[in-house]
């Protein structure tokens, strides 16, 4: 019974539709050209020949990386070597299909270079057979125990610096008022609740936001006026499902390193709409004064969003965008945060 298992897990996170299966079944196959124009260019010819392949080469793979996309429900739960032969057979129908469309360019050009049908039905038969093996041995790089204990790792490094400031903060308001300090410390438990919970665990945006809202009222203990909040959100993304501990890290990083090391009023916004059928997750924050002093360096500066940026990397690959750099909006300079997500 367990190899079945195995052949599941392996054809389920098979994703033929992803902008890195794009990208590197491209990168390999110009790659593959570029080596085949190589070869042939101390001929001092074939620049034609080459052209002429690559009107049809490319578009084959695209619409076998379309054919294959628009199937994947019917083959991707299949065993292994089924899902190799649905590859096999729709890169050589794929091939064959573009060759054919072009035989009379070639005939017209070139007619000593063309290829027979059948041979680029092979070719492409058995280059699809070779990406999909590919995709397969990485899958299995990343199987679901494997990857459960990388996001695990990743995320259990995300633990709010701020946990003795925040107990203090408490303390302190004990006396004065119990029911903040009460509150203070069930957003501290409620974040800490987060930062353990299972690795690679999806929650709605509107949960996301409420953890980061947490986080926000408990550092408004410390900093008061000094930290002012915006937030601009599309509500129809509120029930979209992003892994927990994405958002507050980033504005945990505006917080640190804007509000903590100035001395003045420091503004954040936080935007969170719609670009290019991604969902955009944007965190802007005044930087302190120069004549402010600058606040001593804690380990592991700049490790949240590194961390982010590899727990979405294992969830999504490519398809996920995670940047950071100063910016200036209305000749003030600022920090900005952002990440994009799939939708």
């Amino acid at each position: 019974m367990a190899e079945p298992a195995t052949q599941h897990d392996t054809a389920v996170r098979l994703d033929i539709c992803g902008a890195g299966s794009l990208v590197r079944a491209l990168a390999a196959l110009n790659a593959l050209l570029a080596l085949v124009l190589l070869m042939r260019l101390p001929a001092g010819d074939g620049h034609v020949e080459m052209l002429l392949l690559l009107s049809w080469v490319e578009p084959a793979a695209l619409l076998w990386l379309a054919l294959m996309c628009m199937t994947q429900r019917l083959w991707r739960l299949r065993a292994t070597a089924a899902v190799l032969s649905v590859a096999a057979a729709l890169g050589g129908v794929s091939a064959l299909g573009l060759n054919l469309m072009v035989q009379p360019l070639f005939a017209a050009l070139a007619p000593a270079a063309a290829q027979q049908p059948w041979q680029a039905a092979l070719a492409g038969a058995a280059l699809a057979l070779v990406f999909v093996h590919y995709l397969q041995l990485r899958a299995r790089a990343f199987t679901p125990i494997d990857m459960q204990a990388r996001l695990s790792e990743l995320q259990s490094r995300i633990r709010p610096h701020f946990l003795f400031n925040t107990l203090n903060a408490a303390s302190a308001l004990v006396r004065e008022q119990p029911e903040r300090a009460e509150a203070v410390l069930d957003d501290l438990a409620e974040l800490f609740r987060a930062s353990v919970g299972k690795p690679g665990t999806l929650v709605s945006l509107e949960q996301e936001m409420d953890l980061a809202r947490r986080y926000l009222d408990i550092e408004s203990v410390r900093f008061g006026a000094r930290m002012r909040v915006q937030w601009t959100v599309d509500d129809t993304l509120l029930q979209i499902r992003i892994p927990t501990l994405t958002l507050q890290p980033l504005v945990e990083n505006a917080v640190r390193h804007g509000v903590e090391r100035s001395s003045r009023a420091v503004q954040i916004d936080i935007d969170i709409g719609r670009r290019l059928g991604q969902i955009e997750v944007t965190v802007r924050n005044d930087l302190p004064a120069m004549n402010d002093a600058p606040a001593p360096r804690r380990n592991g500066t700049g490790t949240a969003l590194r961390n982010i940026r590899q727990r979405l990397h294992l969830l999504y690959d490519i398809a996920a965008e995670v940047d950071q750099g100063e910016v200036v909006e209305d000749g003030v300079a600022r920090w900005r945060s952002r990440l994009r997500l799939p939708l």
